[in-house]
């Protein structure tokens, strides 16, 4: 690509940008919008932008690295939403700036006015999803038999969740603290959690810690078992009796599928339950 051409938004507002020639770039700036880089690809207009933090001036109280990575898990979860962004790179790790950049697609017919209100917002919504992901728990707990093949199938789980721009706990992986039982340390981490996934197939202490987190906590579960395995028939007819969790049964090769799946019904009872509450209780 050319060098930039630095240009105000008065500018850029009198500007064809579908007419931007091939490797040609503008860049924006200005006090109160956000750092920005256009051009044209094919038939899409490529805005990248960029939020630069400087820690020696950084004023939330998340550390600045904390919240780039809550950042770069926002664009995951907005994409999964629709949103045409990519997601976000961190540069520059080490203090004292950070850079956070991800793109945001337009078509290239849209207007400049367009394009500015579309970059505005992409911004905010980054930012407001990143604020909202450290200050509400975006965290899900991962619980099953954890040794030998199994642990590699919690880990697919794991790693699954973390593409789709959640952090995840593996009790396994999380320090013990002196005092503190086997079951408190799971509903520590249960109870931090936005919900919680099991994986069903095998029997583990899972099943000792499902009436804890899942019925005496009420955490939103989501057990994963694969086809015609189970970890037992304890279970199978309670889950008529409680909408707070829900298996979901998977073939061997379809578990990423079934993540997805599960994720996707947890979210959803999440809004819903969200939403009742608002309604019956005054003070919500």
């Amino acid at each position: 690509m050319d060098e930039p051409d630095e240009v105000s938004l008065t500018e850029l507002r009198k500007m064809n940008l579908g007419q931007l020639k091939p490797g040609e770039v503008l860049s924006i700036f200005e006090s109160d919008f956000p750092e920005a880089a256009i051009w044209r690809e094919g038939d899409s207009l490529i805005v990248e932008i960029t939020e630069h933090i400087y820690t020696k001036y950084w004023w939330h109280k998340y550390h600045a690295l904390v919240f780039a990575e809550a950042m770069k898990r926002a664009t995951k979860r907005l994409i999964l939403e629709g949103n045409p962004f990519s997601v976000a790179e961190i540069e520059n790790a080490d203090e004292p700036h950070i850079f956070i950049r991800w793109t945001l697609k337009l078509a290239k017919s849209s207007t400049s006015t367009n394009v500015i209100a579309c970059t505005k917002e992409a911004y905010e919504l980054v930012w407001q999803r990143a604020n909202d992901i450290l200050e509400d728990s975006d965290s899900v707990l991962v619980l099953g038999k954890d040794t030998g093949d199994s642990l590699k199938r919690l880990k697919r789980i794991k790693s699954e969740l973390e593409s789709l721009g959640y952090y995840v706990y593996l009790v396994k992986e999380q320090p013990d603290k002196l005092g503190e039982s086997v079951i408190q340390k799971v509903l520590r981490y249960a109870l931090s959690s936005k919900f919680i996934f099991i994986e069903n197939s095998e029997p583990s202490g899972h099943l000792y810690e499902i009436p804890h987190v899942t019925k005496m906590a009420e955490c939103v579960t989501a057990l994963l078992q694969e086809r015609g395995k189970g970890a037992t028939w304890m279970f199978e007819d309670a889950y008529a009796k409680s909408r707070n969790w829900k298996k979901f049964i998977y073939d061997s090769k379809a578990l990423i599928s079934a993540v997805r799946d599960a994720t996707k019904w947890a979210e959803d009872f999440r809004k819903e339950f969200i939403a009742e509450q608002k309604r019956v209780l005054p003070w919500m």
